[in-house]
């Protein structure tokens, strides 16, 4: 009997293993998620830093390792940021064309429609960042200049 109950706990808890899974970030609204990033090179805007809807506008156009940012963060104006980004597997990271690499790498995954995309911060305390499929507007991209990436201090 005292057998059987061991035996049984060791099946409850190998269940319990399996049925978690490997942890991967969550798609808001976009269906399932892969494990990496697939279906990476598109535009994309944020839509929610940490489950809330940012007060600012960014945009991100990724392609062929090559990244624009297009950032509305307490001006009125548009900013961009280039640079060049490197997926492997499910970590996306980058370098700013001056040499400057990003505040840190993100852990993401793209949901199965394409259509989500989500980044988790490798910081001590991460910050989730949920970005849609979008076009960007050809007035924000004529309207953005470029600036130094000392100015950058926000999310990707």
């Amino acid at each position: 009997m005292k057998n059987f109950k061991i035996w049984s706990m060791a099946v409850v808890l190998l269940m319990s293993v399996v049925a978690c899974g490997p942890d991967t970030p969550s798609t808001s609204g976009g269906g399932n998620s892969v494990p990496d990033l697939e279906n990476i090179e598109k535009d994309w805007k944020l839509v929610s830093v940490n489950g809330v809807e940012p007060e600012f506008t960014v945009y991100l156009w990724l392609f062929d390792g090559l990244f624009s940012i297009y950032q509305q963060v307490y001006t009125l104006d548009y900013v961009m940021y280039d640079g060049d980004y490197t997926v492997s597997g499910n970590k996306l990271s980058g370098v700013y064309h001056d040499g400057t690499p990003w505040k840190c790498n993100y852990i993401g995954s793209v949901s199965e429609d394409g259509n989500t995309m989500t980044l988790v911060s490798d910081q001590l305390n991460p910050v989730t960042c949920v970005y849609e499929a979008c076009v960007i507007p050809d007035d924000v991209i004529e309207e953005a200049s470029t600036r130094s990436t000392e100015l950058f201090d926000y999310f990707l």
